[in-house]
């Protein structure tokens, strides 16, 4: 039974591949505009990485999961003198990020997947790409994010606002998703020593996300007391 459920995610992230393998382009063009159906704001990104940049020291390692074509996160990531990592699973999204994005360094890897070194990176970001992991495989990568940060490093994530899985129909190709909500995100992130500091509704159209700023815990596990 969980192999066969191991297999279903698998095959649900490899459906985002392909997805945006196939859809790349009109989902983000060369200049970053969102595709003309979308509800999303990519003006936002300035302000979500901005916010980000003040907190880091000049030249920290930032980790972009999800990084897509690079634009505009990325971009903007790198123009705060900030070293920056992309990650994605799609190569066509990749090998547009990495022409676009040259300051930027990029791997093609499965976020559920990725194994980088412990306490490695100053903050990740992960702007509208844990909504297309299944939901066990984020609650997963919380620990693992929380192992790549240094102590005191920085986690902004795009996460759902509200319970909702589905998979249909995007600018021309099948897409999936799955978001918990907001509450479910938090205590997600407290077990995996990941504290938040604030979250903010995104709101897109007629629904909308759930932004959250979260720092990881300097004390080890062990120091911490268990609850009573």
């Amino acid at each position: 039974m969980e192999s066969d459920q191991g297999a279903e995610r698998a095959r649900q992230r490899a459906l985002v591949r392909r997805g945006y393998d196939a859809i790349s382009l009109a989902y983000r063009g060369d200049d970053g505009t969102a595709a003309a159906c979308s509800a999303e704001d990519v003006s936002r990104y300035a302000g979500w990485v901005a916010e980000l940049a003040g907190l880091l020291r000049p030249g920290a390692r930032v980790i972009d999961l999800g990084c897509g074509a690079g634009i505009p996160a990325t971009r903007q990531l790198a123009s705060h003198g900030l070293q920056v990592l992309g990650v994605d699973f799609s190569a066509v999204q990749l090998h547009r990020a990495r022409r676009l994005v040259p300051a930027a360094r990029f791997v093609q890897a499965d976020m559920a997947a990725l194994h980088l070194r412990p306490a490695s990176a100053d903050a990740v970001a992960a702007f509208y790409s844990l909504i297309h992991v299944p939901l066990e495989d984020q609650q997963a990568l919380f620990p693992r994010i929380r192992g790549w940060l240094r102590p005191g490093g920085y986690l902004l994530a795009i996460v759902g606002a509200g319970q909702w899985t589905g998979t249909e129909p995007y600018l021309g190709a099948g897409m999936f998703w799955d978001h918990a909500a907001t509450a479910t995100y938090l205590r997600w992130l407290r077990a995996a020593r990941l504290t938040p500091i604030w979250n903010r509704y995104i709101p897109e159209g007629t629904s909308g996300h759930t932004l959250v700023l979260a720092q990881a815990s300097r004390r080890r596990a062990n120091d911490i007391p268990p609850a009573a």
